[in-house]
């Protein structure tokens, strides 16, 4: 039986597994041999690397996607400038305290691996994180928090179009939306963020995650979260038709998979590669990459939607901490690769440890935080309202994946 009203668990299980992936991913990317992080093991893994590829392409949509669909719930509880006033709590305290606290070990531990630097870390944050520049010349930096900073912009700058939206020319053009989800035509809505980023592309050449500078990859971001908070608007008139295709999006899905590793990922002959790849994103490769994206939430909203939305007691003790884990996963990860990358072992086994390290290490420090006291505790994204901890009202059914 698909739900669409009360409070959407699948949308909590969507929004924990995305998150899940996203901290897999990143405990991974140290052991590619093909990509430069913040800190790189001497033993590299090909195959993690191109298995990586499949999640690299959609899991940033999701993620965003999602983010979108919690955006609409916490609007239609308060539209006006509550709405403002808690996105911006919400997402900015945990930004600046990420970016002048929890962020600064891991550039710290950067610099003592990959530069040589001898000095403790208390020097480093009162010597040199603030008074060098910006990274990757300097040090400060939000790191992986710049997730955080465009939902934040999203959020405050989207506003007026939200308020938009609930007016007569708005509400039609909401629909619209709708009917078009409705309709075959639906797999094509991909081509709305690829058409924005073609065109932004000469002026925003790179994706920097830098905000000013990074055009063409924000209105693609901007792109599957505004569709996100379409969606749930028209959760009830739409859900039906989404689960009705999801055998049809998962199959696209595979073969746009197969695709890309036909001609983009796997150097295995002369055609890898002559579509485009991630070094060289021709205007091929993101159309594969963004339909691909698009197909994997349709089959994974369609699929959850069917078979995920109950109520689990895990589920609610994780999803009431997930943002907290992803404000210190990042310099967990970074930490442990510097206790791990000395051991004798294979780059899987040193993954394996990685893996192992910061899930437990990530999850002890987000249980401790939620015990911090108000307003202690928001800095770790955290809410001061009981309510809001519980999740019980249907309208805070996904909070923002921040």
């Amino acid at each position: 039986m698909i739900v669409t009203t009360g409070r959407l668990h699948y949308v909590d299980w969507l929004r924990v597994l995305a998150f899940g992936l996203l901290i897999l991913y990143h405990c991974s990317v140290a052991f590619f041999p093909d990509m430069s992080w913040l800190v790189k093991s001497d033993e590299t893994s090909q195959a993690l690397s191109w298995a990586m590829d499949f999640p690299r392409a959609w899991r940033l949509a999701l993620l965003f996607f999602v983010s979108g669909m919690g955006t609409w719930f916490a609007f239609r509880s308060a539209p006006g400038l509550t709405f403002l006033r808690d996105r911006t709590l919400r997402l900015l305290v945990p930004l600046l305290f990420a970016m002048a606290v929890v962020v600064v070990p891991q550039v710290w531990l950067e610099r003592v691996m990959e530069d040589g630097y001898q000095g403790s870390l208390l020097t480093f944050w009162i010597e040199r994180y603030f008074t060098e520049g910006k990274y990757p010349a300097g040090n400060i930096t939000w790191a992986h928090m710049w997730f955080v900073a465009y939902l934040l912009v999203m959020a405050v700058g989207l506003f007026p179009i939200f308020r938009f939206l609930q007016s007569p020319w708005g509400v039609a053009l909401s629909r619209a939306f709708a009917a078009l989800v409705r309709s075959p035509f639906v797999f094509l809505i991909f081509l709305v963020p690829l058409a924005l980023n073609l065109a932004l592309t000469p002026f925003f050449p790179r994706q920097t995650n830098a905000l000013y500078n990074d055009g063409a990859w924000f209105a693609v971001w901007a792109s599957w979260f505004g569709f996100g908070f379409l969606f749930a608007r028209h959760h009830a008139e739409i859900i039906g038709s989404v689960v009705a295709r999801r055998w049809t999006s998962a199959a696209l899905a595979a073969g746009l998979t197969a695709a890309l590793y036909a001609f983009c990922f796997l150097p295995a002959d002369d055609a890898a590669g002559s579509l485009g790849s991630w070094e060289n994103q021709t205007p091929v490769f993101k159309a594969l990459v963004f339909s691909l994206a698009w197909t994997m939430i349709l089959a994974a909203i369609g699929f959850a939607a069917l078979h995920l939305d109950r109520h689990s007691a895990a589920l609610a003790w994780l999803n009431g901490k997930v943002f907290a884990l992803y404000i210190v996963h990042q310099t967990v990860i970074v930490w442990a690769l510097y206790h791990v990358l000395p051991i004798e072992a294979g780059a899987w086994t040193r993954f394996g440890l990685v893996v192992a390290i910061t899930a437990c290490l990530s999850l002890a420090i987000a249980v401790a935080a939620e015990r911090l006291p108000w307003p202690l505790r928001l800095a770790f994204g955290f809410a001061d309202r009981p309510a809001a901890r519980r999740g019980v009202p249907a309208a805070s059914t996904s909070r923002p994946a921040s």
